[in-house]
């Protein structure tokens, strides 16, 4: 188990006085950044032998988005199958309370080869040695998106948003798919889950992130992030949103 405090900064807060999904997803981040460089597994570990981690699965769960404060984030990982490894995290406001939670699944890559590698072929023992039970891995694909899409927005994968690899950083793809749906469409909403399967990386490339509603109670969408160029599915995903709850602008300067 690995544990960080954060301060969620003022640029983190969205119009209505919440963190921002993506400064929670950046947390994450960095935390099982600072976790993985525990052991020696972090990317910049990996890449000195050709190795790479990549996200296959990701799904967020989020109670509450909580304003300006501190907030702990915990995480811990756990090897499955000899190929998967499956990181958790959770997140608790400054009283204690559970506020969000996630669940990610892991491989990694041989950069030469593109393929990839069986975990005990490419991890220290320390990484074994320190694993913690993370429960039964997610079943089942992210539903793809059947018939038309009802709304389309198009996006350049900025210089900015690359990560170690080369690659969009994953956060990225979670700020496509929401901000494809129109703001009428989600007034009044937060939300609360994000699905996504990643299959193909982005670059410096112009993608199409297409959305279709898929529920009303609750509010769902089905998402795709395409590659423009090639037409290849680099993502899919898929959100609930349920009706905000009431703002605290406490201590708000």
């Amino acid at each position: 188990m690995f544990e960080r405090n954060f301060t969620i900064p003022y640029y983190g807060l969205d119009m209505y006085n919440r963190v921002k999904p993506g400064v929670l997803l950046q947390f994450f981040q960095e935390t099982a950044a600072l976790h993985a460089g525990t052991v020696n597994i972090g990317v910049d570990d990996l890449m000195k032998r050709d190795l790479t981690w990549v996200l296959r699965r990701y799904r967020v769960n989020v109670n509450r988005y909580p304003g300006r404060g501190e907030l702990l984030v915990r995480t811990w990982f756990e090897p499955q199958r000899n190929l998967l490894s499956v990181r958790m995290f959770e997140v608790k406001d400054a009283d204690g309370n559970v506020i969000a939670s996630a669940w990610s699944s892991w491989i990694v890559v041989d950069l030469k080869k593109g393929r990839p590698v069986r975990l005990d072929r490419a991890l220290p023992d320390a990484y074994f040695k320190v694993s913690e039970p993370t429960g039964e891995p997610i079943s089942g694909d992210v539903p793809g998106i059947e018939g038309e899409p009802d709304f389309e927005r198009r996006f350049d994968a900025r210089r900015s948003e690359l990560d170690l690899n080369g690659h969009t950083n994953h956060t990225v793809y979670f700020e496509w798919a929401l901000e494809s749906i129109p703001d009428e469409e989600i007034a009044g909403f937060y939300p609360t889950t994000f699905d996504a399967e990643f299959l193909v990386s982005v670059k410096r490339e112009q993608v199409s992130a297409v959305t279709k509603k898929t529920g009303e109670n609750p509010l769902r969408y089905s998402h795709s992030i395409l590659i423009n160029e090639t037409g290849a599915l680099s993502a899919r995903l898929e959100t609930v949103w349920e009706i905000a709850r009431p703002i605290c602008f406490c201590g708000r300067g």
